[in-house]
């Protein structure tokens, strides 16, 4: 029963993702009835043997989602699911290295506010050329595989030599605590996560894009941020890297509708980095004088007193941080989800 469980678990993750749940809960009443009268002949369960022979019989799961496609003019429903396949990781490795390029040449070349929009618009370019190149692969392959079949047995024979044995195995279905979001939403979020990088890495050298008329006044300031900022400002730079690269490989990989347990934990627990490093600043210093612009600091300006405010709300932030963090892997872990003491009773 577990392979068989694997197997539509397998199955699913090739379908249509509006149409899963309709489409496996018919596809296991079908495979049961037909399971049901194989035991009724034999007149006793099926052996883990006969599991795997009957398994086979069916076919890999890509094959037995390929049933369940909607047509395809260009790429056939024996191609599709490779070819689903690898246009999302092509996608995915598409994106990964045009972030990459983007940000280094964002830190090495002078850049204005205008390139944002020059970024952003040149990426769906990027992922159209991908596309069509796997497309033209994936079409010359039908060509080749439905007119010359000789000529590429190893791709027609994948289904004969395909084993049970090679399922994953079952995974967790993660909690549905709210509605899953939309396919809209995921790539909404995946272009505001890259204009925000970008936005973040143009700051330094355009402080107006976060100060707006009060980068002026930071440059005659009589005070001035202390070393610690530069290293807070890469840690969210890096964070903001990081979460843009994670929500780039769900979405191509089809994990988009739900955030799983392994991203929230980790994403909380990196958001804790870049307030520790500010408590552990030396001396919990984060604004000090300006030494060239000290004697026009105004009269009664206490320093000492700021600081310790801005330590004072750093504690209570990361504390309150910390708690989200050892929450949400309380809720992740085994005795979380074990049944209260009064119900087992």
């Amino acid at each position: 029963m577990e392979l068989f469980e694997r197997y539509l678990q397998a199955v699913r993750k090739y379908l249509p993702w509006q149409r899963q749940d309709d489409i496996v809960a018919e596809l296991r009443a079908n495979l049961e009835a037909q399971r049901e009268e194989r035991e009724a002949a034999l007149g006793r369960p099926l052996t883990e043997g006969e599991m795997i022979d009957w398994l086979k019989e069916l076919g890999p799961p890509t094959q037995m989602a390929a049933r369940y496609q909607p047509p395809r003019y260009l790429i056939g429903p024996g191609v599709f699911p490779m070819y689903g396949h690898i246009l999302r990781l092509a996608a995915t490795w598409a994106t990964i290295a045009y972030a990459i390029a983007t940000t280094v040449r964002t830190i090495v070349e002078p850049h204005g506010p205008e390139w944002i929009a020059g970024a952003i618009l040149q990426y769906p370019e990027i992922l159209l050329t991908t596309a069509a190149a796997v497309t033209a692969v994936f079409a010359v392959l039908e060509f080749v595989a439905e007119r010359y079949p000789e000529k590429c047995p190893d791709f027609l024979a994948s289904a004969p030599r395909w084993s049970p044995a090679s399922l994953p195995p079952l995974e967790e279905e993660p909690p549905r605590a709210g509605k899953p979001r939309s396919l809209a939403t995921a790539i909404a979020e995946l272009i505001v996560g890259f204009a925000l990088l970008i936005w973040l890495l143009l700051i330094p050298g355009y402080p107006l894009l976060l100060l707006g008329p009060g980068a002026a006044f930071l440059e005659h300031s009589p005070v001035r941020l202390t070393p610690v900022s530069i290293t807070f400002y890469w840690a969210v730079v890096a964070f903001n890297a990081i979460q843009l690269a994670w929500q780039a490989y769900n979405l191509f990989t089809g994990h988009w509708r739900i955030r799983g347990t392994a991203q929230n934990l980790v994403t909380k627990a990196l958001g804790i980095v870049p307030i520790a490093i500010l408590l552990a600043a030396p001396g919990h210093v984060y604004i000090e004088l300006n030494p060239d612009q000290a004697a026009r600091l105004p009269a009664g300006f206490d320093l000492a007193a700021i600081n310790r405010g801005l330590l004072s709300g750093l504690a209570v932030l990361g504390f309150i941080t910390a708690l989200q963090l050892a929450w949400a892997l309380w809720k992740a872990s085994p005795a979380a989800r074990r049944p209260p003491l009064n119900a087992v009773l």
